[in-house]
């Protein structure tokens, strides 16, 4: 078949990807190694400026449509036990794209994502094919070899997107993105019934690790718990009883989960964060975690990817034009990334160094828990619709927050 894009990744990047060039008319082949509906581990928690990016590519009505929750804002529990609570709110010209952002569970959402970029006219998707390598002509990508149910093919087109994820094969290959050595972060995963809960995403901090909540359901709860490596390898091959226990033990749940019942397996992940030394090559590009991931702590996956894909597709209409895939302007997706996320992205990374610091975090979440306004800002930047510069300036907080860490790490 006559392939413009090849989206290797069937996940919300991807399938976001296939759906804005499928309405722009372009010829996308989607393939995923899974077959759909499947399943996986994340917070499972969008923001509201997320909504807006499936409202303008047709998938949010579809998305509101199946089984999710509205959640107001985020709780955030110091170590010292102090809680934050944040609400998305306007600040001035700056207003939630809805007040409320929208959580859901992966197994649903990732299948309207599919179904929704599979209904456009131009997108042919397969499932089950395993992408092994790239196609190279010369210093070029030119598509994908792989293997499914009908053997080994050869998938050929001007331009071959990586949509694949923390482990993506297409990075690897373009040797464009690696995992961050230094921060090697695990999370544990489950559902929960009968858990008493509110309408907030919730964050937990305490040892060995965080507890991210978020309602996907009436009466279901998420609750991922995010560790280092050397936790995980003390768990000794037993997650589930290793989450189980220090979800029951943690003093701030524990109570909550007396009338609790676990719905399905504890399942898991990691490592996560990864870096990226550039999101194009000649051929190709990466986009949503296959490029940059951060520890979901300060990094808001989901938008990240369905954002990402959104900017590409921008830049990949204007590259094929005139049906020949011109570098000069596909380049230009690497600067306008960095635009819309480079500040956030550093910021988070600097700001990794501290949040495990008890000291430095009980310190921002009293400074928060008395002050609700900027309890609601510091949520609205997390939210994704008051860029950073627009919040504070960064170079003064960076700087409190650098000399505050040196000093609680002495």
């Amino acid at each position: 078949m006559k392939t413009d894009v090849i989206i290797v990744g069937a996940g919300p990047a991807g399938s976001t990807l296939a759906a804005f060039l499928g309405a722009r008319g372009l010829r996308v082949l989607l393939v995923d190694k899974a077959r759909f509906p499947r399943d996986k581990v994340c917070g499972e928690y969008m923001s509201p400026q997320a909504l807006a990016t499936l409202d303008r590519s047709g998938a949010l009505p579809k998305v509101e449509r199946v089984a999710h929750r509205k959640l107001r804002g985020v709780i955030v529990a110091a170590y010292d036990g102090t809680r934050s609570r944040g609400t998305y709110r306007s600040f001035g010209r700056y207003a939630p794209y809805r007040p409320y952002g929208l959580a859901i569970r992966r197994l649903v959402f990732d299948q309207v994502l599919f179904e929704h970029a599979k209904s456009l006219a131009s997108v042919t998707a397969i499932e089950g094919f395993r992408v092994e390598e790239l196609i190279r002509e010369g210093e070029r990508v030119a598509g994908v070899r792989g293997c499914w149910d009908a053997g080994r093919a050869e998938l050929r087109a001007p331009l071959t997107v990586g949509a694949d994820g923390v482990r993506s094969v297409v990075a690897r290959g373009l040797g464009l993105s690696e995992f961050a050595a230094d921060h090697q972060k695990y999370a544990l995963a489950a559902y929960w019934r009968d858990m008493e809960h509110e309408d907030y995403g919730e964050l937990h901090m305490g040892f060995p690790g965080y507890f991210a909540l978020a309602p996907v359901e009436e009466n279901l709860v998420n609750v991922n718990f995010v560790v280092d490596r050397k936790d995980i390898d003390a768990a000794r091959g037993d997650a589930a009883s290793f989450y189980v226990s220090h979800l029951r033990s943690n003093p701030r749940l524990s109570e909550r989960m007396r009338r609790a019942t676990r719905v399905g397996p504890v399942r898991a992940t990691g490592p996560m964060a990864r870096r990226c030394k550039g999101p194009v090559a000649p051929g190709a590009m990466l986009i949503g975690d296959a490029a940059e991931f951060v520890d979901p702590f300060t990094g808001e996956g989901l938008f990240s990817a369905i954002r990402s894909a959104e900017v590409a597709a921008g830049v990949i209409e204007l590259a094929l034009a005139d049906g020949e895939l011109k570098d000069e302007v596909l380049n230009g997706f690497a600067r306008l990334q960095a635009e819309e996320f480079g500040e956030k992205v550093r910021a988070c990374w600097t700001l990794q160094r501290y949040l495990y610091r008890p000291r430095v975090a009980n310190f921002i979440v009293r400074r928060m828990a008395a002050n609700g306004a900027l309890a609601d800002k510091l949520t609205a930047l997390s939210g994704d619709y008051v860029p950073l510069a627009a919040a504070v300036k960064l170079s003064v907080v960076m700087s409190f927050v650098n000399s505050f860490g040196k000093a609680a790490c002495h």
